[in-house]
């Protein structure tokens, strides 16, 4: 990574690394098993300035938008805890839409409280029947005299139980035409709005739940963007969300790595350190290898995103290989540790549960490679549709 840091980025990056060590290594565990939302630490990082990375003039602290920065922070993050990282790239995701999108009314009242960590703006877009196939979502939201009304059913929303309001992908009907999606904010205390918690096996403190929106008035300003345009954006946002998802899979496999190094320098087996027997330092050397190549994909991706050149598929392959070889690194490290790896009492098992699941957000691995051999060669490469 050495090629793409200059003062500005180091900085960020070491600025983070420390607080992650003082302030996020020792509790991760403790967290990762809790259900509350560590809203303390949300306003500590959020002091840190990275939520505003991404979030225009005034808030950035940096004279431009620079999304490999913004990679930096949230790989340091994860390097001491997997799903206070995973907070931050929402936060990321609707600073921008907000900032590019939003009335000026509704960006007034809703970016500078997600900026310093005083709210949380959520993404609804998946539904019982459309994951992947967000483009045939059946949300929908019709339009009348002073704004939309709002009916369907959204699953796998992140931080649903303390979101203060939803970005929802709808698909929008004015005068009985069918527009396309479009993409609202929708406060959560609205009338209509049911919510229910889906339990997971990690994700703990984010958390995940199913929206309910029966009859649901908002008004026009809080559409984001233009009618009947709003997948686009959503699918222009995963561009640069999916790199940094999988870094954080990347970060955590790292740490899992280093802590494991250290473990096989002092255990002993038939008389010499584990880290002497090539069948513990070689896999470790192959899962080093493949997370440094899967590190260079996702930073490849956010350069260009940088540089406002095409990323599309490198984003898709850092989302597709990044959280695998995560995993497996993981994997290894709990296996290297024996019964002790297999004990909640170290914080293996928690990675892995919390890793895979990188392997499912924003796109499983088998749409990332439909859309890497779209976009590498063209449109005989998308599957065949009866519609």
């Amino acid at each position: 990574m050495t090629a793409h840091l200059d003062q500005d980025r180091a900085a960020i990056r070491d600025a983070v690394r420390d607080f992650a060590a003082k302030r996020l290594a020792s509790g991760y565990l403790a967290r990762a098993k809790s259900s509350t939302f560590p809203w303390d630490l949300h306003r500590e990082i959020a002091g840190l300035g990275i939520y505003g990375l991404l979030a225009g003039e005034g808030y950035n602290p940096l004279d431009r938008e620079d999304f490999i920065a913004a990679g930096l922070a949230v790989e340091e993050l994860a390097y001491a805890d997997f799903n206070v990282a995973n907070i931050a790239i929402p936060v990321m995701l609707m600073s921008t839409l907000i900032r590019q999108h939003a009335d000026p009314a509704v960006l007034a009242e809703w970016l500078p409280r997600l900026v310093s960590g005083d709210t949380f703006v959520g993404f609804a877009l998946t539904e019982p029947e459309t994951g992947s196939d967000a483009a045939n979502i059946r949300t929908v939201a019709r339009a009348i005299g002073d704004g939309y009304v709002l009916d369907g059913e959204k699953t796998s929303v992140t931080m649903l139980g303390n979101a203060e309001a939803l970005v929802v992908a709808a698909r929008t009907v004015r005068d009985g035409i069918d527009l396309g999606v479009s993409v609202f904010l929708v406060p959560l205390n609205a009338s209509g709005i049911s919510r229910s918690v889906v339990p997971d096996t990690g994700w703990g403190i984010l958390g995940r739940g199913v929206l309910h929106l029966d009859q649901v008035h908002i008004p026009a300003r809080n559409l984001l963007g233009v009618e009947g345009r709003g997948f686009s954006r959503v699918l222009n946002g995963f561009d640069f969300t999916r790199p940094l998802l999988a870094l954080t899979g990347i970060g955590t496999a790292q740490a899992a790595i280093d802590e494991t190094v250290e473990y096989v320098r002092q255990r002993t087996a038939f008389g010499a350190p584990l880290a002497k027997f090539e069948g513990v330092s070689f896999p470790l050397a192959e899962h080093l290898t493949h997370l440094e190549a899967a590190r260079l994909i996702c930073y490849s991706a956010l350069e260009r995103r940088t540089l406002g050149l095409p990323h599309t598929a490198e984003a898709a392959m850092s989302k597709w290989y990044g959280p695998l070889v995560a995993s497996a690194a993981v994997k290894e490290c709990l296996l290297l540790h024996g019964n002790y790896g297999y004990s909640q009492e170290l914080p293996f098992e928690q990675r892995l549960r919390d890793v895979m699941s990188v392997e499912i957000a924003d796109g499983t691995a088998q749409i990332q490679k439909i859309i890497i051999m779209r976009e590498k060669y063209g449109k005989d490469f998308i599957p065949y549709s009866n519609k």
